[in-house]
């Protein structure tokens, strides 16, 4: 007999967010079962492609970084941008993030989720999502967020999982990058690359998006 097993409410997701903001270091962010060591090798990884990518760009007056956790990849990102907007919904991350890049004078935190995000007259020159969107797993819900990000941005800089060898658990989905084409009003895919560690497989992509309003 087939097992039924039910998609936490977003209420829900909040709460576990709540809790791995209280976990150490970069168990935080990544699968707290990955060796240290595997960890920060990824998340330097991640941050060159996130550089690459946006580098592809050009020049960038406006960045918005959506789900900026811990502020591991603010940094990053702050530095190929006048001014970076960064979003995270859980007040934990939201203060760890703001210790960890208190030296960065061109960022400004707020709190806000991604599916409900507080512009309506104004879009960035990119955005910047990494592994966040896995982590929307209503259907509506992502497909809400999807939208908010093409009105919000002019470019989207996204990192995914595809495929994971060890299942990633009920707080996280995994979609293909044609999935998240589908539901981006007006995307056009500029850069693929991908990312691969421990038996897990994400996709890094440049997107370009033409404004849905």
């Amino acid at each position: 007999m087939q097992q039924i097993t039910r998609t936490p409410a977003p209420s829900e997701v909040a709460d576990e967010w709540r809790k791995r903001a209280e976990r150490p270091g970069l168990a935080r962010v990544m699968r707290a079962s990955q060796p240290a060591e595997l960890a920060a090798e990824t998340t330097a990884r991640t941050l060159r492609l996130v550089t690459g990518l946006l580098r592809s760009v050009g020049a960038v007056d406006t960045a918005l970084e959506i789900g900026c956790g811990m502020g591991r990849i603010t940094p990053s990102i702050a530095a190929r941008a006048r001014t970076l907007t960064a979003i995270d919904m859980t007040p934990r991350m939201l203060a760890l993030a703001r210790e960890n890049c208190a030296h960065l004078s061109n960022v400004d935190f707020r709190g806000a989720t991604v599916q409900r995000l507080p512009w309506k007259d104004k879009r960035f020159d990119v955005a910047v999502c990494v592994w966040v969107l896995m982590h929307v797993l209503d259907d509506d819900e992502v497909a809400d967020a999807c939208r908010a990000i093409a009105a919000a941005a002019r470019h989207l800089v996204l990192i995914e999982y595809e495929e994971a060898d060890i299942p990633v658990g009920r707080f996280s989905r995994l979609r293909s990058l044609e999935e998240y084409l589908v539901l981006l009003p007006g995307a056009r895919l500029v850069e693929r690359r991908e990312l691969r560690y421990g038996g897990d497989r994400s996709f890094a992509a440049l997107i370009a998006l033409d404004d849905p309003r």
